[in-house]
This record gives structure tokens, sequence and C-alpha cells, in this order.
């Protein structure tokens, strides 16, 4: 099958009504959404983040706080980490949390399995050394984005790019948790109108954080090691450098074992795989 087009950059006024749509959806849906079945194109949906741009037709905003695998946060469900490992996240008490999902119909050849290495300039084994938390404005595109979890990583090995093992680098990645105040900042007049209409005029304040991520992405955790597709980020002075990592769940993809004996997690099939099945090796 021949790849389809990416598709066109969208404007700032579409990337408005698409959000307006997701609030829309809320107050139409009964129940969380339970998952969607993923294709061999999985396609469709589109953010402005951080100066990248991921193209969006249709999103749906869920609130998933019953939905089975769901993202969780807090110490105690995130898992044991490094001692020098930092996780802005596990602070943040569960039940404060309001949980949310857009779908992201992603263009994407998951019947190529080097299609995201081909796609992407950067491909690496990186070290996760820190989540230092969530934002919703890009200090790299200068302006509001989706939810972002943003921290440092350490470069252990480099299959494609000009980075060099050993890089300590910023990195940036959609779905993130920001408190209710980012959140709100993030929407314009209209989007909080719709809120309120939906909440006896009322700003609500059951929770004091959100969360929101895409359906079927996974959670970044520190500590680990990734196989990620990344994208150069420059602020547009040029004094801010980071990385977008790409891709959703197919471009973050926990690795294990070394040289020849690596291994990186299917995050589809739950199975681990070859590093020879994903990135190409001299």
């Amino acid at each position: 099958m021949s790849p389809v087009p990416d598709p066109p950059v969208p404007t700032g006024p579409e990337i408005a009504r698409n959000r307006a749509r997701l609030l829309e959806s809320v107050a139409a849906r009964p129940a969380p959404r339970r998952g969607r079945r993923i294709t061999a194109w999985a396609v469709a949906a589109a953010m402005v983040m951080g100066g990248g741009t991921v193209v969006a037709i249709v999103l749906v905003l869920t609130p998933h706080e019953a939905v089975p695998g769901a993202i969780s946060t807090g110490a105690a469900s995130r898992g044991a980490t490094s001692a020098n490992a930092y996780d802005a996240y596990a602070s943040i008490p569960s039940d404060q949390i309001q949980h949310m999902e857009a779908d992201a119909d992603v263009l994407w050849n998951a019947g190529d399995p080097y299609y995201g290495y081909n796609k992407y300039p950067i491909v690496v084994r990186a070290h996760i050394d820190s989540i230092d938390g969530g934002r919703t404005f890009s200090p790299i595109s200068g302006q509001y984005v989706f939810p972002q979890t943003i921290g440092k990583m350490t470069i252990r090995e480099v299959y494609k790019g000009a980075l060099k093992p050993g890089d300590l680098l910023d990195y940036s990645r959609a779905g993130g948790t920001v408190t209710y105040d980012e959140y709100w900042n993030s929407l314009n007049q209209a989007q909080r109108d719709k809120i309120l209409g939906l909440n006896s005029g009322q700003k609500p304040t059951d929770k004091k954080y959100v969360q929101e991520r895409f359906t079927d992405d996974i959670d970044i955790e520190v500590g680990k090691d990734y196989i990620v597709f990344l994208l150069p980020q420059t602020s547009k002075d040029g004094t801010l450098h980071e990385y977008s990592i790409s891709g959703y769940q197919y471009g973050l993809r926990e690795a294990k074992g070394s040289g020849a004996e690596t291994t990186v997690l299917n995050n589809e099939t739950k199975i681990w795989e070859s590093l020879s099945s994903l990135v190409k090796l001299p």
C-alpha cells in the first residue's frame, strides 16, 4: 500500500474549533470511552506541540477515571524509581486529578516496522532522568499547547542523527498533568463558556489537576530506557532548545538489555521484540 501523504498543518482557528468539539463531546457522551481499535494505518488528529505539529482531524475528549488501564499518577501507582531520579508527578495526590483522553487519529503505518525510523530525523536509546512537570504553554512555540510532559533524558545509543552518547537533553512529550488553572488558561473564551454552561455557570473546583493524554498512548516513566523518535525544537529567538518525543505509543518503546541482546517492548502486543525490528542497525 502506498504511503498516505501527511495532512496539511492546521491554522490557529482550526485548532480552536477542534478543541471546541472536544468540549461539546463532553456534554454529549453519557459514559466514558473504553478504548478504540487500532488498524494497520492509525488515522487522523491534530495539535501543535512545542513547535512541532501533529495534524488532527477529529478529537474526542472523554473523562476516563473508570476506564481500565488509564494512566495513573501518584507515588504508589507510578512505581519505584532510582535514587537520583526525579518525578514531579509522584507528589500529586491521585484523587485530585481529573483524567481526560483525546482521540488522536495519527497517520502512522503500523504495518511498516521502520516507518518511524525513516520518518524522524533522530532515533536514539534514551534514559529518562526526570519528569520535571507538565505545561500548557510552550516557551519553544510561544503559544498554548495540548498538555505536555517535560523533563531531562540522557542519550545512551544513537541509531540516527547527530547526537552523541552521554548528551543530556531537555525533552517534551504530548500528554501531561497540569493544574486546573493552567488548563483553564489554555482555553479560549468560547471553550471556557462551554465548561461554565455544563457546570451551572461556575468554574469547576472539585479537582486541582487535569491529566490529559491521547487514547491508547502510554505513560513515560522515570528511570527507564526507551527507543525514542525525536524532533529537535528551537525557540524563535534561538535561545531555547529541546527535543520532542514523537509518535505517541509507537515512538516511545521501552528497551532492556544491551548490545545485540537489546529488546524493545511492542506497546500494542506487549511482546518484547529485537532491536533490529524497530531500527536499522549497521
